[in-house]
């Protein structure tokens, strides 16, 4: 097999459990390796590190599929299937979630979410890419699925020079389903949602959302197809309203207001949330719990200070408008925004505010979504619930 030799001293990381080896760091690789193929990655001093699938155009040169030399192919994805299918078991999730979350599954470049018995898959990179006909097999044989359907919509293949396509390459898949979480239901748009549908990985955060709901007065910003006020209404809220600027996305969360009995509860708003967040504090209007979950401002670390601007501008907002007392959860689903940054976001919203906060909670992405210890990276979800004082 071919190498890709690691410049001295570059392999600690890589010993340590990180997967990725950036184009800086490489030493040498043969000039006739073929952008995606998977090969040896060694040391300088010739110490076997793994096998990888290199992009000599990209700067994550390398991403580590195994440390040991075996056959990449059918058996090797259908072992990494089934333990990542176990360990969803272990947490109770036997119906929809995420059943793969790429490196956090030592299957780098790779998501695949079940929705019922269908599944939505992104292949994110070149070299996972090649690797389709003996993954597409694995999944058949580990998840026996009704059909498999391809979002390979994402933004990030094309840093990998890779098509935009939507098609489903196993059995009929259907436009939309319906999924159960905690006992509410959701109705998914499979081919038009956001990333594969529906955001898996609020799944705890949206369990905490509905026990704080009880006898509340609930504004849910970003709301997308209505995950938090479907949930704050199942708790209890006194009323909710959701404020998102898709039509397309408004229209769902009705449906999945109507499909969950609480129709009553909830208003549908279409609106930029800074502007209604900005009107409603200038009517003076006030909310018992306010739940911000945007899309990342941060995409890269090019646009962290505008960011940063983003998330201070929308907190101190929303913290205008809470009730004595009120509660807000706020996310950052932002990978290139740390944990400190954005507490520290949060500190100072709270000093243009001019208001206290106790800060009740953090939390992070659903458990389905596995961090690797060695591996920041792998860790992007933000969440602080903050009280008012």
């Amino acid at each position: 097999m071919s190498e890709l030799v690691l410049k001295s001293k570059e392999e600690q990381r890589i010993l340590g459990g990180h997967l990725w080896v950036f184009s800086n760091e490489v030493s040498r690789v043969d000039a006739e390796v073929e952008n995606g193929s998977v090969m040896d990655v060694v040391a300088s001093k010739g110490q076997f590190l793994g096998q990888a699938y290199y992009n000599r155009h990209t700067l994550i040169a390398a991403r580590l599929l195994s440390r040991r030399r075996e056959a990449i192919d059918a058996a090797f994805f259908a072992a990494r299937l089934g333990r990542a299918k176990a360990w969803r078991e272990s947490l109770g999730l036997t119906g929809s979630c995420r059943v793969v979350y790429s490196e956090g599954d030592l299957l780098p470049g790779l998501v695949v979410d079940r929705y019922e018995n269908y599944l939505v898959v992104q292949s994110l990179t070149l070299g996972m890419e090649k690797l389709r006909a003996p993954l597409m097999a694995a999944l058949s044989e580990v998840l026996a699925p009704s059909g498999i359907l391809l979002r390979n919509d994402s933004p990030f293949r094309a840093l990998e020079n890779l098509p935009s396509e939507t098609v489903a390459v196993q059995g009929d898949v259907p436009e939309r389903v319906t999924i159960e979480e905690a006992g509410a239901r959701f109705l998914v748009d499979l081919r038009g949602g956001q990333k594969t549908g529906f955001y898996f990985d609020q799944r705890e955060t949206r369990a905490l959302a509905r026990s704080l709901a009880r006898n509340r007065r609930v504004l849910d910003c970003f709301s997308y197809t209505g995950g938090f006020a479907v949930n704050c209404a199942l708790g209890g809220a006194v009323s909710v309203l959701a404020i998102d600027n898709s039509a397309a996305a408004l229209q769902i969360l009705q449906e999945n207001a109507r499909l969950n009995d609480v129709a009553g509860l909830v208003t549908a708003r279409r609106g930029n949330c800074f502007d209604e967040l900005r009107e409603m504090e200038q009517r003076k209007e006030r909310f018992d719990l306010i739940i911000l979950d945007p899309p990342a401002f941060v995409k890269s670390k090019s646009h962290l200070k505008a960011g940063l601007i983003g998330y201070r501008e929308i907190n101190a907002t929303a913290m205008k408008l809470l009730a004595p007392d009120g509660i807000l959860l706020t996310c950052s689903c932002s990978q290139n925004l740390s944990g400190e940054e954005f507490q520290n976001v949060l500190r100072q919203a709270s000093r243009g505010a001019r208001k206290h906060f106790r800060l009740v909670r953090t939390l992070t992405q659903s458990s389905d979504h596995p961090i690797l210890q060695a591996m920041p990276e792998t860790q992007y979800l933000k969440c602080a619930v903050l009280q008012a004082l």
